[in-house]
């Protein structure tokens, strides 16, 4: 019976009640992921691949040679740059489909499982390195920036015990949220420090005799390390485990405003990490070491470099832990994270009238065992990793070169039924890194002194 003063009935109420309550536990479950402006889509996405192959770019160069190594960064950002856009634009004309559907359409299930094994390979190594960096820097760094010599200070600030203490306390809390687009102020921060190291690594540069050479040859021959190092060239760039997380975060989601995004954010990190990979082999010519700062004396800027490098890592962790994450849980738990689905798609299966379908997030104790077991994970190799060169090289050759080149340009020739000259060079390239590239990566673990 209607209620004469508000003209409904409380059957009315109570089904606005409904509606109401479930808007909030959607809302507080599943938070909206369409709501980052292409700012902001720049800024985490410039985070994702501005990553520690900033700092492990000099020791590359100075293995590799001077010229040629340039070129192959900045052919690995061109490259990459095309292989992100060229997955996009199938997407958007094949109703949204991220990385891992298109690898379904292409090849079937098989594909599918391909795409995303590369995709966690690669955003594990990503994880793992971050962790190696915060390892190597920030205790030594703020032992020397607060001339604490005591035992204590070496004690709390030992290496191993430091890092697991910042990882348990900054970087899982961080790793823990659900929504992109609250890591974008987070990506600022990040770039910011970025860009101040690459200004630091400038300044020392300024500071300090540059390392000569009479022989004009030394800056042109390519190096017996080339073929190496050419996962840490790949892995300064590679972002297709994290792109589709950042394109279904975007409000304009369209393969242009997706360009703009991408040409931005290579833009950026290709500058940055070919500027700092010259400045540093400038100055120590081939002493330079993939892990930058050992290399350097102990000084403030330093110091503050690495804090600062350790502080970047901290906030591009969560980046290719969500991915790692997402994987995972719909492996274990056949539970697909929203971010490369719909909204509304993702709303019907909240509700169940998507039955015998995958759910769309992980309940909250499933949430919580996939994040603290690949967290532990992470922490036990990367804790015990011999230097950050050696977790490049692999990384960037054995999966880096799969998921960058040679799986986009495969399925593109696919579903396309044609290719052009673009995708058979980003095939050839991927294939030969991933091939040769990680022989000789793997050859330079188990015989470091070759």
């Amino acid at each position: 019976m209607a209620n004469p003063s508000t003209g409904s009935s409380p059957t009315d109420k109570n089904a606005s009640l409904n509606v109401s309550l479930r808007d909030s536990l959607t809302d507080l479950l599943i938070p909206n992921p369409k709501q980052s402006s292409n700012f902001a889509a720049t800024l985490n996405f410039t985070n994702c691949v501005l990553g520690a192959g900033i700092i492990g770019t000099g020791g590359a160069i100075a293995s590799s040679g001077f010229v040629i190594s340039i070129a192959t960064l900045v052919c690995c950002a061109l490259l990459t740059r095309i292989s992100l856009d060229m997955i996009i634009r199938l997407g958007s004309t094949r109703d949204g489909a991220n990385f891992e559907k298109l690898g379904e359409l292409a090849f079937g299930k098989l594909g599918k499982k391909i795409v995303g094994g590369a995709k966690f390979l690669y955003s594990f190594g990503c994880c793992c390195a971050y962790v190696v960096v915060i390892r190597k820097n920030l205790g030594s760094g703020l032992i020397n920036i607060s001339s604490c010599g005591s035992s204590l200070c070496k004690t709390v600030f030992n290496d191993e015990v430091f890092c697991s203490i910042v990882c348990l306390l900054l970087v899982l809390p961080l790793s823990l949220k659900r929504n992109l687009d609250s890591l974008s102020r987070f990506s600022f921060i990040s770039v910011c420090c970025v860009i101040l190291i690459a200004s630091i690594v400038f300044s020392e540069f300024l500071d300090r005799d540059p390392m000569t050479y009479s022989d004009n040859t030394l800056y042109f021959e390519v190096r017996s390390g080339y073929i190496s190092s050419l996962g840490t060239f790949v892995f300064a760039f590679v972002s297709q485990h994290t792109h589709n997380g950042i394109y279904s975060s975007m409000k304009n989601q369209t393969p242009k405003d997706w360009e703009q995004v991408s040409f931005y954010s290579i833009l950026i990190a290709c500058t940055v990490t070919v500027l700092t990979g010259c400045f540093a082999y400038l100055t120590f010519g081939l002493e330079t070491q993939s892990d930058l700062f050992t290399v350097y004396h102990e000084s403030v800027q330093v110091d503050l470099a690495e804090i600062l490098l350790s502080f970047t890592m901290i906030f591009t962790f969560p980046m290719p832990f969500y991915t790692c994450r997402a994987l995972v849980g719909e492996w274990l738990f056949s539970v697909q994270e929203v971010g490369g689905e719909d909204v509304e798609e993702a709303l019907l299966k909240a509700e169940g009238e998507t039955e015998g379908k995958k759910t769309a997030e992980l309940t909250p104790c499933q949430w919580t065992f996939t994040s603290l077991g690949l967290f532990a994970v992470t922490m036990v190799i990367a804790l015990t990793a011999p230097n950050l060169g050696a977790v490049l090289d692999f990384v960037g050759c054995a999966s880096g070169s799969a998921i960058a080149f040679v799986l986009p340009a495969a399925i593109f020739v696919k579903l396309e039924n044609h290719w052009t000259p673009k995708v058979v060079f980003m095939a050839i390239v991927g294939a030969f890194v991933g091939i040769v590239g990680t022989g000789f990566a793997v050859a330079n673990i188990i015989f470091p002194s070759s």
